[in-house]
């Protein structure tokens, strides 16, 4: 891994790591007959996104209207908007529906039955099911309010209900892999039961969350994956079991600015503005990153487990055993984030392994509006 250049706080990839993980995701869904649309909001790259298409990707899902642009302008023709729909933007919706295959999210029967009275265009529209993450989606127990929504899409012929989505986040806070098997399950179940109630047997369902898609073997009931976070994974994703360390294809390098014997720690150059605040618990304390091994090669678990126990706006605090390997201002320590999709947005741009810049949306200059 080139390190010479690096001043401040830099993410790195590992791009065949990455490889690794996106075939193995593709040939997961490939195995168990899924449609594979990957969300991009982890990676917001139109690079990685070609990394994707070599693979034989041509259906992705993003986060937002812009991110949907964004990707529109690098030939994606088939693009689902995961937030759910937003009135406002109805313009912008039109406009993207000329160079792609658009889909939107809808979570509610009021959203349902504005869209029906807004919409001028052909447009496929997937609804959000809560399985029982309670944070956007029609609970999945919630008959009446699904029905009233399907009556609402059903009044506009323009519109086409492609099927019924979840995205069940409450995999990443669990801290077992069997848990998580146990809620995947509970997912799949609850969502189906919405697709018998409706008795519409051509609707797909689609499902979202990395730790199911990492650890199941069998998606009986789900007809579509939308992961993104795999792409990369986190130290969040170790600490649950949905990957091995091996697996993490992100490290954010930063330099060491204070040593602090006399407290047990060491400041390094890397706080919230790159790692956000993502935490995790561990321990009964809070953790806000993990240490990793450098060498030439890149990041390697290391022999102890040092974390990083607090975050300011520019400054890492790592409690450092006396018996770790002596460091010094200007050395640099690899960081494994909590949440890799908030650091690559904190930090708007990466490098890769070899010292090649790629791009992040959020580093880019962007039109007014979205414009293609």
């Amino acid at each position: 891994m080139e390190t010479d250049s690096i001043r401040g706080p830099r993410l790195v990839i590992d791009e065949k790591k990455c490889s690794v993980n996106i075939d193995r995701m593709v040939r997961k869904a490939k195995e168990n007959n899924l449609l594979f649309r990957p969300h991009f909001k982890t990676h917001q790259s139109l690079a990685i996104g070609k990394w994707f298409r070599s693979r034989g990707v041509d259906s992705i899902t993003v986060s937002s209207l812009k991110m949907a642009y964004y990707f529109a302008r690098d030939g994606w023709k088939d693009i689902l908007i995961g937030i759910a729909y937003n009135p406002r933007e109805y313009d912008l919706y039109e406009r993207l529906s000329d160079k792609c295959r658009l889909q939107v999210t809808i979570s509610c029967p009021e959203t349902a039955l504005i869209l029906a009275g807004q919409c001028r265009f052909p447009l496929e529209v997937m609804i959000k099911i809560d399985t029982g993450y309670n944070r956007t989606g029609i609970k999945w127990d919630d008959h009446a309010s699904l029905g009233r929504t399907m009556e609402y899409l059903g009044k506009n012929q323009r519109i086409t209900i492609r099927g019924l989505m979840t995205h069940d986040g409450s995999t990443y806070a669990l801290n077992k892999s069997q848990k998580i098997l146990e809620q995947h399950l509970k997912s799949a179940e609850r969502i189906n039961i919405c697709r018998d109630k409706i008795k519409m047997k051509d609707l797909i369902i689609s499902e979202g969350d990395t730790p199911s898609a990492s650890l199941a073997s069998s998606f009986k009931g789900i007809d579509e994956l939308r992961p993104g976070n795999f792409v990369f994974y986190d130290l969040m994703q170790y600490m649950n079991g949905s990957c091995r360390f091996e697996d993490i294809a992100l490290a954010l390098i930063c330099p060491v600015i204070d040593i602090r014997p006399a407290s047990g720690t060491i400041v390094v150059h890397g706080g919230a503005v790159h790692l956000s605040k993502d935490k995790i618990t561990f321990n009964g304390k809070d953790v806000y990153g993990m240490m990793a091994r450098l060498d030439s090669d890149g990041w390697h678990e290391p022999g102890n487990q040092i974390f990083i126990s607090s975050l300011s706006q520019e400054h890492g605090i790592i409690n450092y055993p006396v018996t770790a390997e002596k460091v010094r201002p200007g050395d640099l320590l690899g960081v494994i984030p909590v949440h890799s999709c908030l650091t690559a947005d904190c930090m708007r741009g990466y490098t890769l392994t070899g010292g090649e810049r790629i791009d992040h949306m959020q580093g880019l200059p962007q039109d007014s509006e979205y414009v293609l």
